[in-house]
C-alpha cells in the first residue's frame, strides 16, 4: 500500500507527479521516478534497468539507506546482466506486463517492463516484503508519464537523421560536468570516486572530433538524399566502434564529437582508429568509399569546454591539412611542435559557450 505520512495521499501525488514532469533530461527524470516510488511505496529496493542488445544495463537502484547509483561505470560487469540470464524481467518484456517471483519467504521481486514506441527498452525492478498488487495501478500509471516523457525527452535531446546526441544536448552534458565538478553533490559520490581512480592511474576523459572528408563533394556529386544517408550510416559505424559508455554527438553538419574514456592515449588511439578504418572499409551505396579525420583531446578537470574543444578542433584541422583520413591528437601536435600555444590557453577571458 502506499506510504501515508502527515500529508493526504491526494497532496502526495500531486506534489510527486509535479516534481517528475518538471524534468527535462533523462538521468534526471529517471532518477526522480525511481525517488519518487521509493518514498510512496513500501520497498525495499528499486531499481532501473535498460536493455543494451542482449544485456540489462543498470541505470538507477536505491536501497533502504537510500543510496542511489547511476551507472557510469559501462564497462562494469556487475552493471549488466545477460538477458538469458533473469528470466522474470525477460518474461515481463515477453508478456508485457508485470511479473513476480519469490526471492526469499520474505521478499518478492516485481519486473515492469518499460516501453517506448510500442518496443520493450528496460524494466523497472522492486523488491519488498509486502504484496503490492494493491500498488499495481499507481505503479503502473508512473510508469505511463515515464514513458510519455521518454518520447518527448529523446526527440529534444537527439539529432533527427542520425539519432545521436544532438548539439543542445552536448552543450548541456558538457558544461554539466564542470558544474558539478565545480559544487559539490552528494550524489555524484560515484562519478567523484571514479575521478579519483583516475587520478590514481585509472581512466582518463577525452573528446574527439570526427569530420566526414570531402563532405560536399558527396552532395554536390550525388545529391543531399545520398549525403543524408553517408551521415546517418556514419552514426550506425559510431554505436558499432565504439563503447556502451561512450558519448555520441552530431556537432553539426558532417562533423561528430565522440566523449570516451580510456587508461592512455595508446588505448584511445586504438578506439579511434578502429573507426577510422570501419569507415574508410565500408562500401557506402551509390557514393562508394567515405573517409573521416579525427583530432582529439584529453579533459581536464580545471579548464573549460571551450578550451577542450578549441584543441580537439585544432588537431582536427591540422589532420585536414596535412592529407585527411588519419588521427591527431593535440598533444602529441603539441609536443612535436606543429602546433603553437593558443592565445585563450595563454590568458584571456574566455566564454563557456
Amino acid at each position: 500500500m502506499v506510504k501515508m505520512n502527515n500529508i493526504s495521499s491526494h497532496e502526495r501525488l500531486l506534489e510527486s507527479v509535479a516534481r517528475l514532469t518538471e524534468k527535462r533530461d533523462r538521468e534526471s527524470l529517471e532518477l526522480c521516478l525511481m525517488q519518487t516510488m521509493f518514498e510512496l511505496l513500501p520497498v525495499e529496493e528499486i531499481a532501473l534497468y535498460q536493455i543494451e542488445d542482449d544485456q540489462f544495463g543498470l541505470l538507477v537502484r536505491i536501497n533502504p539507506e537510500g543510496h542511489w547509483t547511476i551507472s557510469e561505470d559501462r564497462t562494469d560487469g556487475e552493471s549488466l546482466i545477460p538477458i538469458a540470464n533473469d528470466a522474470l524481467f525477460a518474461d515481463s518484456l515477453g508478456r508485457r506486463e508485470m511479473r513476480v517471483e519469490t526471492v526469499s519467504t520474505n521478499v518478492r521481486r516485481y519486473a515492469f517492463p518499460i516501453l517506448y514506441q510500442g518496443h520493450g527498452v528496460g524494466v523497472l525492478s522492486i523488491e519488498s516484503t509486502h504484496d503490492l498488487n494493491n500498488d499495481r495501478r499507481l505503479i503502473a500509471g508512473f510508469l505511463r508519464i515515464y514513458q510519455n516523457y521518454l518520447v518527448l525527452i529523446h526527440e529534444n535531446a537527439h539529432d533527427k537523421l542520425t539519432g545521436l546526441f544532438n548539439r543542445k544536448t552536448f552543450d548541456e552534458r558538457f558544461i554539466s560536468i564542470f558544474l558539478k565538478s565545480r559544487n559539490p553533490d552528494p550524489a555524484w559520490d560515484r562519478l567523484r570516486a571514479m575521478e579519483r581512480r583516475r587520478q590514481d592511474g585509472g581512466d582518463s576523459y577525452w573528446l574527439a572530433i570526427l569530420d566526414i572528408d570531402h563532405f560536399k563533394r558527396v552532395n554536390d556529386t550525388f545529391g543531399h538524399l545520398y549525403g543524408d544517408e553517408v551521415l546517418l550510416l556514419v552514426a550506425n559505424l559510431m554505436r558499432r566502434s565504439f563503447r556502451r559508455g561512450d558519448l555520441l554527438f552530431r556537432y553539426g553538419g558532417e562533423e561528430f564529437i565522440v566523449v570516451l574514456r580510456t587508461t592512455t592515449i595508446d588505448n584511445t588511439l586504438t578506439v579511434l582508429e578502429r573507426f577510422r578504418r570501419t569507415v574508410e572499409f565500408y562500401n557506402f551505396p551509390q557514393v562508394g568509399q567515405v573517409t573521416v579525420s579525427i583530432g582529439f583531446t584529453q579533459i581536464a578537470d580545471s579548464e573549460i569546454p571551450t578550451l577542450i574543444i578549441e584543441r580537439a578542433d585544432r588537431a582536427l584541422y591540422y589532420a585536414k591539412d596535412n592529407g585527411r583520413n588519419q588521427i591527431q591528437g593535440y598533444e602529441g601536435l603539441l609536443t612535436a611542435g606543429e602546433l603553437a600555444t593558443s592565445r585563450s590557453q595563454v590568458g584571456g577571458d574566455t566564454e563557456m559557450f
